[in-house]
């Protein structure tokens, strides 16, 4: 089993936080989220050997790298509108070529995610199996456990939970959904940043109209 984590950019992700979050603490709050999930992994598969961590951002990256995760860059050239889904592709080659037969592919920026919702997932999963971890409003993918032999076309953004499903039904690949809601809670926006201080969620930042 190999983890892929896909982070768009320490400093440059979730633009769409600007009203309530300036570049400093989007920045913390990006890098709140890498970290989280990298414990996550971690304590699920006890080391960082086989996650590897995909990103255009040589912080994120060296990040990672510090944490003992592998890095790949995002690869040169990528079509406009794929940058994600050829990252994806360059990371999974690299999993491949290491002898991974599972992949788990799993968003940065859901932050409440932890090595107990990875291993119920895991543990409710049967080998070779494939799942969709759908977002919370149930039509985005965060995330999906797949065989790393299997040639998916990833199509990820906004409505790429039934593309996903439609692809690998043509495969013939029977899919699950996973509904945990750890697995399912990101941030996008200030509504989703508000939703989860209510809940207690806190990091170190310095907003610009809005209270961490």
């Amino acid at each position: 089993m190999w983890t892929i984590v896909p982070v768009r950019g320490l400093a440059t992700g979730k633009t769409r936080l600007e009203p309530v979050l300036d570049a400093d603490g989007r920045r913390q709050l990006c890098t709140h989220m890498l970290l989280n999930t990298l414990a996550a992994v971690e304590g699920t598969f006890d080391d960082l050997g086989r996650c590897i961590v995909v990103s255009a951002d040589p912080a994120a990256r060296a990040t990672a790298a510090a944490r003992g995760a592998r890095v790949v860059g995002d690869p040169p050239g990528a079509a406009a509108g794929r940058t994600l889904d050829a990252a994806l592709d360059a990371a999974r080659e690299v999993a491949r070529a290491a002898g991974a037969r599972q992949l788990l592919l799993i968003s940065a920026d859901m932050p409440d995610i932890d090595t107990h919702a990875l291993r119920a997932l895991l543990q409710d999963t049967p080998d070779g199996a494939t799942v969709l971890l759908a977002d919370k409003s149930g039509s985005g993918t965060n995330g999906m456990l797949l065989p790393a032999t299997l040639p998916l076309r990833f199509a990820f953004g906004p409505g790429s939970l039934d593309r996903h499903a439609r692809a690998l039904a043509a495969f013939g690949v029977d899919t699950t959904r996973c509904g945990d809601r750890r697995l399912a809670f990101d941030i996008d926006t200030p509504a989703d940043l508000d939703a989860w201080q209510r809940a207690g969620g806190r990091i170190p930042c310095r907003p610009t109209r809005a209270g961490c």
